[in-house]
């Protein structure tokens, strides 16, 4: 039952914020400008990356393991009389908590960078650490979002070290979690380091560069030079045509940070 409303508070946490972001973005207007765009591919972004931190965390819930002669349900899993297991449970349920919060601190972070700055390819991407040198207050602004976020994602990491630590112990005597339950366990624990990992470089790397590092857009890439190998042949000649005029710039959003 405890598990039951706090996955309900987890959804209802998510509808929520859809719900916050939804009016607050102005989707209602018949032609979307920029900023809404980017804030609705971040909102379903966001949206999908919810499940693999649910089963990331929840280990004890979703691995399989054994009850009697049979695969325990969800229900089974989460109603049980052993102390070790019922403090292992709670800290899947508290790693679930902080990583809610971690979302909240990331969305408001992405929300202030969509708001204040924009992405162009002309220009370095250093570049907005020179302008926020003479708007102090920006500037100020960033790195509180920076900061919040990088202390967020340590603290979420540790839960989850914890969460795992005992989420081991109960897993490591069951019979069916050797059989058939190590491939979903790998699985489940990959997607949250990945996610842990990219939390960490985006705000670390922020910091120290003062950059608006974005969590959620990231952009296809084009080879568009000859390697450097093929060019110590002298019978292959580089043809590098010159950039003259600048069209408009498209930034193709894919949803790598999903897997």
């Amino acid at each position: 039952m405890i598990g039951f409303l706090v996955c309900s508070f987890y959804y209802f946490s998510l509808v929520v914020g859809f719900l916050h972001y939804f009016f607050a973005f102005k989707i209602y207007r018949m032609k979307l400008d920029v900023d809404s765009k980017e804030r609705i591919k971040i909102i379903i972004l966001f949206l999908l990356q919810s499940y693999k931190v649910i089963m990331g965390s929840m280990l004890l819930v979703f691995v399989p393991r054994q009850c009697g002669n049979d695969i325990c349900s969800v229900q089974d899993n989460l109603q049980t009389n052993d102390t070790l297991n019922r403090v292992a449970l709670g800290t899947n349920f508290l790693s679930i908590a902080f990583f809610l919060l971690t979302y909240i601190i990331e969305l408001r972070r992405e929300n202030f960078c969509v708001h204040n700055f924009d992405i162009n390819h002309d220009v370095g991407d250093n570049n907005l650490a020179i302008i926020l040198k003479n708007k102090p207050d920006l500037l100020n602004a960033l790195h509180s979002h920076n900061n919040k976020y990088y202390r967020i994602t340590q603290i979420t990491f540790f839960i989850y070290l914890l969460n795992f630590i005992l989420s081991d112990i109960v897993l490591y005597n069951d019979e069916i979690f050797w059989k058939i339950g190590l491939a979903p366990y790998f699985s489940y624990i990959l997607l949250i380091l990945m996610k842990l990992y990219n939390c960490y470089y985006i705000s670390s790397h922020s910091i120290q560069n003062d950059k608006a590092l974005s969590a959620y857009m990231t952009e296809f890439s084009s080879f568009n030079v000859i390697d450097v190998d093929l060019l110590e042949d002298s019978s292959i000649i580089p043809n590098y045509e010159t950039k003259t005029d600048i069209g408009p710039i498209v930034v193709n959003t894919v949803i790598s940070s999903i897997i």
